[in-house]
């Protein structure tokens, strides 16, 4: 594993109150300045939003982004199907299902051991099948903790793992191509993609043409999956990307293959996901937003890099190509 990943994964791995967001912007931009690069703080909501962006993304040909920000822990790990917009819908709703069934396993034994003791006796009835209050605030302190509470302590997949590719590619990236490509990290893609929100409307011009390659959850699953929108398949750059990930990973239309992340913002757009699979329901990623989410597959990062390097060195060829073209 290399060095910087390992230091990430040791030091970084927790970017959600602003202290720890801010402890990661130090040594990203310290470990950017390292490498030849200046890293520049994108702020909103008053600053507490915070993009970080390496490269123009006025000049560059390629933009390639992962979100930095990490989940509330959720207790009990997500598992989200990749497929069909019915099947995605169906493992949203079995989120809540082992809550739902810790609540009511504890409401039956609550009623079994109280049930006939005096006045508590009749009260909890009352409590649990009348008016089930107790279950009805749980359920909401449950759903508050998943949106807002108190920070995941583990993050080695979401997203530490796009977090870690684009570092990687920054390491490998050659002095002559820098220039071509930028690196965006956004924020709040935990709070309903807000950095990415940011980003387009600031950028939208310059960048609605050019292909932006989104990273979320990719060291996880032996299953490597691009997600294309409709704008990415109809461009000259599919065909490259067909070319280079051949054999390796999978590509997939995003009409089908439904994955929430920041790529869904953009409409030149590919996002990038490790999956797993299982018979019927296809493919899913599993312990996510828990203290499960710890397993991390080096060999993941390589291979994609090995892919994006070749996809940015086809892109920037052919359109060297197309401007001798156009000048001779």
């Amino acid at each position: 594993m290399r060095a910087n990943i390992k230091e990430l994964l040791d030091y970084y791995q927790v970017r959600k109150s602003f202290k720890q967001k801010q402890l990661f912007i130090e040594w990203m931009s310290m470990h950017a300045g390292e490498h030849g690069y200046k890293m520049r703080e994108q702020r909103y909501r008053m600053g507490r939003g915070r993009n970080l962006i390496i490269g123009d993304p006025e000049e560059a040909e390629i933009i390639l982004s992962a979100h930095y920000d990490t989940a509330p822990s959720a207790i009990l790990p997500f598992v989200t199907i990749v497929g069909n917009i019915p099947a995605y819908l169906l493992s949203q709703v079995f989120i809540y299902l082992p809550i739902i069934t810790i609540l009511w396993l504890l409401q039956i034994v609550v009623t079994v051991i109280f049930g006939d003791i005096g006045r508590l006796g009749e009260m909890i009835p009352f409590l649990w099948f009348e008016v089930p209050l107790l279950v009805f605030v749980l359920l909401i302190w449950w759903s508050f903790q998943m949106m807002k509470g108190f920070a995941n302590r583990k993050n080695a997949n979401d997203n530490t793992s796009g977090v870690a590719l684009l570092l990687s590619l920054l390491e490998d990236l050659p002095w002559e191509k820098r220039g071509k490509v930028c690196f965006v990290f956004f924020d709040d893609e935990e709070k309903g993609f807000g950095g990415s929100r940011v980003f387009k409307r600031y950028y939208h011009e310059v960048i609605k043409f050019k292909p932006l390659i989104n990273f979320d959850c990719v060291a996880h699953g032996q299953h490597l999956m691009f997600i294309t929108k409709k704008a990415f398949r109809e461009s000259k750059f599919n065909e490259i990307l067909v070319e280079v990930v051949e054999g390796e990973a999978l590509i997939k239309n995003a009409k089908k293959y439904v994955y929430p992340s920041d790529q869904l913002i953009f409409k030149n757009s590919v996002g990038v996901v490790a999956l797993h699979k299982m018979p019927i329901l296809g493919y899913y990623l599993s312990r996510l937003h828990s203290q499960f989410d710890r397993k991390f597959n080096a060999y993941n990062i390589e291979i994609l890099n090995q892919m994006m390097t070749a996809f940015i060195e086809k892109i920037l060829e052919q359109n060297i190509s197309e401007q001798e073209d156009h000048n001779g």
